[in-house]
């Protein structure tokens, strides 16, 4: 069985853990600028067609034609 010093103990651990998880999303939140969160790419990275956001009509249909 595990003493109450040793539950005192991995609760501090925890918040500590949490803490820390904390600190790091904060810090990674203020170094992305607003623009580059909300970013999407308007167009394909392979062959340059503007996509929307969507997925490449053209990539799409190169892929499953594969072999057929």
């Amino acid at each position: 069985m595990i003493h109450h010093n040793m539950w005192i103990v991995l609760v501090w651990i925890g918040i500590g853990i949490g803490i820390l998880i904390a600190i790091i999303l904060i810090v990674k939140a203020a170094k992305t600028s607003s623009w580059e969160a909300l970013m999407v790419d308007n167009y394909c990275r392979k062959c340059g067609l503007k996509t929307n956001g969507l997925k490449c009509s053209l990539c799409e249909k190169r892929t499953q034609s594969f072999g057929v």
